[in-house]
């Protein structure tokens, strides 16, 4: 029984608000989410930090409209799996779909909740430890992950996860980051249209921003030239 579901709603929402400054590596951002995980059990969005199920989703809509998924789906970050969820749940087309993540209590869960589902698998992995092999996949997902410096160089660390993403798949992929200035607290942001002219230098990719100026996250597409 996990004794952490008794605890009342109000001491819940206080732990939920907890940020860390961040990570010195990506084992230890895995170990706070398997914490996350154990404490918020039952309570996906909680878990995983959305403030709830409609911010998540439109998330999801904003990523899907920049690249649509196709092929073999590759979600860096996968959490729970809600991605697969959302794309089936839309009738988006695709082969197949991969999910790894750094924390293994979610990534046991996601394979318990779609078992039942060939096309879909998940893993353990830390694509700076293990990269893919180049253009294993078609789109890749890198949604609500960025926001946590890791690292002595958190940028340097962020570059080397899009590189390596980035390499992985043969269309393109998709990244959410946080915009300075629109929520206090965020304390590793980067400026949009920056990012992007970084990523179309370093990656030779065409760079497209979905950023409406009021959400404190932006999305941006990079597609192979």
């Amino acid at each position: 029984m996990n004794l952490f579901r008794l605890l009342p709603k109000r001491l819940k929402r206080r732990m939920f608000r907890y940020t860390p400054a961040g990570f010195p590596d990506p084992a230890s951002c895995g170990a706070f989410y398997d914490a996350r995980y154990t404490i918020f059990s039952g309570e996906d969005m909680m878990a995983l930090e959305y403030s709830g199920t409609e911010a998540q989703r439109r998330l999801f809509a904003r990523a899907t409209s920049l690249l649509p998924p196709s092929g073999k789906v590759l979600d860096l970050g996968c959490g729970l799996g809600h991605l697969i969820d959302y794309i089936e749940e839309t009738s988006l087309s695709y082969d197949s779909y991969h999910g790894i993540d750094v924390s293994e209590h979610m990534v046991t869960e996601a394979g318990r909740r779609f078992a039942g589902k060939g096309c879909a698998s998940f893993e353990v992995r830390d694509i700076l430890i293990d990269p893919f092999t180049p253009g294993s996949f078609d789109t890749g997902y890198i949604l609500s992950v960025l926001g946590y410096p890791i690292g002595e160089n958190p940028v340097a660390t962020m570059m080397e996860i899009i590189e390596r993403m980035f390499s992985a798949c043969r269309v393109g992929i998709v990244l959410s980051h946080l915009a300075p200035g629109r929520k206090e607290g965020l304390k590793f942001t980067t400026v949009s249209e920056k990012l992007a002219v970084r990523c179309e230098k370093e990656l030779e990719s065409k760079a497209q921003i979905d950023d409406d100026g009021v959400d404190f996250t932006y999305l941006l597409s990079l597609r192979k030239q």
